[in-house]
C-alpha cells in the first residue's frame, strides 16, 4: 500500500504540472460538441497562407502535399469530435499551407488506426490524436506497438476531468457516505465501466487502494450502457465526463461524489475534488497529437507549432469550455517527457489491475 499510494502523489505531480499552462471515458465517448462541416465532410482545411503559416515554415520544413489527420475511433465519439475540432480552427485561421483530411480508422481501441499510422513509415504527412487507449492497449499487451518508442510526440493538448456519480439507489449524497458504505460492506458495490484497463477501471482500483475499499468492477461495451445501467440501479457508481452526466447532474437522477482533476470545475463548483477529500487522485484522460517514429524532426515541429496556434484560438478556448477540458498545451519537447511520466504512471496502473 505504501508503495501504490508514494506513486499516486508522484503521479500528481506530474499531472498538476502539466496543467499549468492551462485550465474517458475512453477515448470513443461521446462529448456534445460539433466538429465544422468542412473538416466533418473531409473537405479539409483550406490551403492558405493566413495565420502564422509562414512564420511555421522558419522551423525548415513546411507540407506541400495533403496531409492525414488519423483518428483511431468511430465518427461522433470524443476523439473523433476533439480532431475535427483541430482541422476546423486550422482551416478557418488558414493557418497551414497544405489541406488536412481527417480520417477515422476505428477497431481495436485505437489499436487499428495506430497500426495505420506506424505503416506510413517515415512519412511526415500522417498525424494522429491519442487518449487513454493509446497507453492502455500497448501496455496491456493488446497491441504490438510501444507508446514509449514507436512514435513521435507532437504536442500535449488537454485533459479530461473525470467525473464519479453515483445512482440514487444507495441513497449516498457525496463520497464519504459511499466509502462509509463500502467499508461495511465489501464488495457490495457494483462500479460500470466501459472495459478493464480504461481509465474509469484505473480509477476505481485506485480508489479501492487508496480508500482500503472493495468495489466491484462491471465493464460494458459503450458510454451509453455505462449511463443507462447506473440511472437504471443495475450498478452502483460509475466515472464519465462532466458533460455527460450534466443533465442528469440537474435533475438529481446521478448524484457528483467527487471529480479527479487539479481544481475544481466551473461548470461544477460545488463537487469537491478527490485531494480536498483527502484522497491523493487526480487521475485524468490526456489528449494529444503524435506522428510515427522517425519522421523528419522538422516536421515534428512544424507540427507543434500548429498546434500551439491552434491552442491560442478563442475558438478553441470555447472548445474547451462547452466540452468540460481543461487546456493543457506542452510543445514537442515538454510532450516527450510528460509521455514517459504518463506511460510509467499507466504501467504502473494496469499492473495492478491485471495482477488482479
Amino acid at each position: 500500500m505504501k508503495r501504490i499510494i508514494g506513486f499516486l502523489l508522484a503521479s500528481a505531480m506530474v499531472l498538476s504540472l502539466a496543467a499549468c499552462s492551462g485550465g474517458s471515458s475512453s477515448g470513443g465517448s461521446s462529448t456534445p460538441a460539433s466538429g465544422g462541416t468542412s473538416a466533418g465532410s473531409g473537405t479539409g482545411s483550406g490551403a492558405g497562407t493566413g495565420g502564422d503559416a509562414a512564420a511555421s515554415s522558419e522551423t525548415g520544413w513546411a507540407p506541400t502535399e495533403t496531409i492525414e489527420m488519423v483518428i483511431p475511433f468511430s465518427a461522433g465519439g470524443g476523439s473523433d469530435v476533439f480532431a475535427r475540432k483541430i482541422v476546423e480552427i486550422i482551416e478557418l485561421k488558414k493557418l497551414c499551407p497544405a489541406s488536412i483530411i481527417p480520417t477515422n480508422k476505428p477497431g481495436g481501441s485505437g489499436v487499428v488506426g495506430y497500426t495505420y499510422l506506424n505503416s506510413k513509415g517515415d512519412s511526415p504527412y500522417f498525424i494522429a490524436t491519442t487518449s487513454s487507449s493509446f497507453y492502455s492497449q500497448p501496455l496491456s499487451n493488446n497491441s504490438p506497438l510501444s507508446c514509449y518508442d514507436d512514435f513521435s510526440f507532437v504536442s500535449h493538448l488537454c485533459k479530461d476531468p473525470n467525473l464519479v456519480v453515483s445512482g440514487t439507489s444507495r441513497g449516498f449524497t457525496n463520497l464519504q457516505d459511499m466509502i462509509t458504505f463500502a467499508k461495511e460492506n465489501p464488495g457490495t458495490l457494483k462500479y460500470g465501466g466501459t472495459g478493464n484497463v480504461s481509465d474509469d477501471a484505473i480509477l476505481m482500483y485506485m480508489l479501492n487502494a487508496l480508500c482500503d475499499i472493495e468495489l466491484v468492477y462491471v465493464p460494458y461495451d459503450s458510454g451509453a450502457e455505462v449511463l443507462a445501467a447506473v440511472l437504471g440501479g443495475h450498478i452502483d457508481i460509475c466515472c464519465m465526463s462532466p458533460s455527460e452526466a450534466g443533465e442528469h447532474l440537474t435533475s438529481g437522477s446521478l448524484i457528483p461524489l467527487a471529480v479527479s482533476a487539479d481544481e475544481r470545475l466551473s461548470i461544477i463548483p460545488d463537487v469537491p475534488t478527490f485531494e480536498e477529500e483527502g484522497i491523493a487522485m487526480r487521475h485524468q484522460q490526456s489528449r494529444g497529437v503524435v506522428m510515427n517514429a522517425g519522421v523528419p524532426q522538422e516536421a515534428v515541429e512544424y507540427y507543434s507549432d500548429l498546434m500551439r496556434q491552434v491552442s491560442e484560438t478563442e475558438e478553441w478556448q470555447m472548445f474547451l469550455k462547452d466540452n468540460v477540458m481543461v487546456g493543457a498545451y506542452m510543445p514537442t519537447e515538454e510532450y516527450v517527457e510528460f509521455n514517459k511520466s504518463l506511460a510509467d504512471d499507466y504501467k504502473e496502473f494496469l499492473g495492478i489491475i491485471l495482477a488482479e
